[in-house]
C-alpha cells in the first residue's frame, strides 16, 4: 500500500513545483519514478537529493524547490523527520478510524475519493473556500453520498448509527461530528499541500510587484534572492532567443555540396549563421537616499546579466561620478554593493547633482561612449535646483546608440519641485517609469528585442 501512496504523493509534489513556477517536464517525472526503487525512504537526505536531482534542471530553482519540499513533506513528518515516520503515523490514524466499520481497503478507497473530489473542484474554489465549506460541499454532493466506495460507505454507516435510536449509539449530531472529525483533517492537509506552490508563487509576485521603496528590511533580503533567480531566468530566456535568431538563411552551396553523395537530393539542410553583435552597456546609478534601493537592485541585476553584453561599465553617483566596475570584478556583488554605499566618494556635497556628474563623466570616462553603447541611467532627476549640465548630457547622447532613463518616481511627479525629468527626457531615447522589479526586468527583456 505504501508504494502507490508514495507515488501519488510525489506526483502531487510535481504539481506543487509547477504551481511555484518551477518547470517540471514529463521526462523528468519519469526519471524520478525510475529512480524510486533505489531510494531508501527512511533517509530524508537521500530522498530529498533524488527529487532535486531528477526534477530540477535550473539551479536558480533550487531555493524554491527547498521551500516546497519543506512545506510539503517535512511539516508532515514525525519527530525524526523521516517520510517513513509520517507514513507510520498515517497508518496509526487509519487503525483508529476502523471503529466506524470500514476495512483498510475501504479507508484507502475513501481517501482516494476525497483526493479525486478535491481534484475535480475548480482551483478558484479551493483557494477561496475554507476546509469546512469544502467538507459541506462534499457531503451534500449526491454523487459522493451514493457512491459505492469508502466515502459513500462511511456516510451510510454514520447515518445508520445516528438513526438507530439506541442509547449506546451516538445521536445524529454526534455521528455527523464523528464523520467530520475524520474527514476534515484529511481535507485540511490536502488543501495545505495543494496550496504550497500557489502560496510561494503569490509571495514572489507580491514582492516583484511591490514598490521597491516600500520594502521592509526582511523583504529586502527576500527580494535580493528573487533578483538573482529571476535575473538568471531572464538571462537564460534572452540567450535562448538570441541563439534562435542566429540561424540565418539557407546556405545553398553547402547544402548542395554536402548532399552530392545522395544525388543532390537535400536530405540535410545547412543554414548560415547570422552574426549578432552583443551591445556594450554603461549603467549610471544615483545612489542618494531617495533612490538607492532601486540602484542596488539594478546593479545586482546588471551583474547577473553582464555576460549578455560585450562590455559592461558601471558608475555610481550622488554629487560625483565614480566608476565601480572594478569592484564587481574583485568581489561578489553583495560585498561590492556594501562597499559602494560606505565609500567616501559618495558623501561629498549634499544631495544629487546630475549636472556636475555628467560633466565629470564626459571629462573622465567619455572613452566608454561608442556607437555600440547603450546607456542606462537610474535616478529621479531631482537636481536640487543646480545646473543640469545639459551640454555634457547632449554630447553623451550624440556619441552612443541609445540613452534610457529609468525613473522610479511616479510620472505625475516628474517636473514637480526640483525634478527636471523633462529637461533630460527630451534628449533620451526613452525615459520610463520603473518602480518595481517586474518593470525593470520587462525593460531589460525588451532592450534585447529592439
Amino acid at each position: 500500500m505504501e508504494h502507490p501512496r508514495i507515488t501519488r504523493k510525489i506526483l502531487e509534489f510535481t504539481r506543487v513545483l509547477k504551481d511555484a513556477d518551477v518547470t517540471v517536464s514529463p521526462t523528468e517525472t519519469i526519471d524520478l519514478m525510475n529512480a524510486l526503487p533505489l531510494v531508501d525512504f527512511t533517509d530524508r537526505v537521500q530522498f530529498r537529493q533524488t527529487l532535486a536531482t531528477t526534477l530540477v534542471k535550473d539551479y536558480t530553482d533550487i531555493p524554491v524547490f527547498n521551500r516546497c519540499f519543506e512545506e510539503f513533506f517535512e511539516k508532515k513528518a514525525g519527530k525524526d523527520g523521516s517520510l517513513e515516520t509520517a507514513l507510520a503515523d498515517l497508518r496509526g490514524r487509519e487503525s483508529a478510524q476502523q471503529d466506524l466499520g470500514l476495512s483498510p481497503e475501504e479507508l484507502e478507497s475513501m481517501q482516494d475519493e476525497i483526493d479525486r473530489y478535491l481534484e475535480s473542484l475548480p482551483e478558484e474554489l479551493l483557494l477561496t473556500r475554507s476546509p469546512r465549506e469544502i467538507l459541506n460541499l462534499m457531503l451534500e454532493d449526491p454523487a459522493v453520498a451514493t457512491s459505492g466506495g469508502g466515502l459513500g460507505m462511511m456516510l451510510l454507516n454514520a447515518r445508520a448509527r445516528a438513526s438507530s435510536g439506541s442509547a449506546n449509539e451516538p445521536d445524529e449530531g454526534e455521528g455527523g461530528n464523528r464523520l467530520a472529525n475524520i474527514i476534515l483533517p484529511r481535507i485540511k492537509r490536502r488543501l495545505r499541500e495543494r496550496n504550497v506552490g500557489n502560496a510561494i508563487h503569490k509571495r514572489e509576485q507580491y514582492l516583484l510587484n511591490r514598490f521597491l521603496y516600500q520594502l521592509k528590511p526582511a523583504e529586502v533580503q527576500e527580494m535580493r534572492e528573487l533578483v538573482k533567480r529571476f535575473g538568471q531566468k531572464l538571462k537564460n530566456r534572452i540567450s535562448l532567443r538570441k541563439k534562435r535568431m542566429k540561424r540565418g538563411g539557407l546556405d545553398v552551396k553547402r547544402t548542395f555540396r554536402s548532399n552530392l553523395p545522395h544525388g543532390g537530393i537535400p536530405f540535410k539542410l545547412y543554414f548560415r549563421n547570422r552574426r549578432i553583435d552583443r551591445p556594450q552597456l554603461v549603467v549610471m546609478c544615483d545612489i542618494s537616499s531617495s533612490v538607492n534601493q532601486y540602484s542596488r537592485f539594478m546593479l545586482l541585476l546588471t551583474y547577473t546579466l553582464q555576460s549578455l553584453f560585450s562590455k559592461v561599465r558601471t558608475f555610481a553617483f550622488i554629487s560625483r561620478m565614480v566608476e565601480i566596475t572594478p569592484l564587481f570584478m574583485e568581489m561578489n556583488p553583495e560585498r561590492a554593493l556594501n562597499s559602494i554605499f560606505t565609500d567616501t566618494d559618495f558623501t561629498y556635497g549634499w544631495g544629487s547633482n546630475y549636472g556636475r556628474c555628467f560633466d565629470i563623466f564626459m571629462n573622465e570616462y567619455s572613452d566608454s561612449c561608442t556607437r555600440k553603447t547603450t546607456v542606462i541611467i537610474i535616478g529621479d532627476a531631482r537636481n536640487n535646483n543646480q545646473d543640469p549640465g545639459l551640454d555634457a548630457f547632449i554630447r553623451m547622447k550624440e556619441r552612443v546608440r541609445n540613452v534610457y532613463w529609468l525613473n522610479p518616481e511616479k510620472r505625475h511627479l516628474w517636473d514637480w519641485s526640483d525634478s527636471i525629468a523633462s529637461v533630460y527626457g527630451t534628449h533620451c531615447t526613452e525615459m520610463k517609469e520603473v518602480n518595481n522589479f517586474l518593470d525593470l526586468s520587462e525593460f531589460i527583456d525588451k532592450l534585447f528585442t529592439k
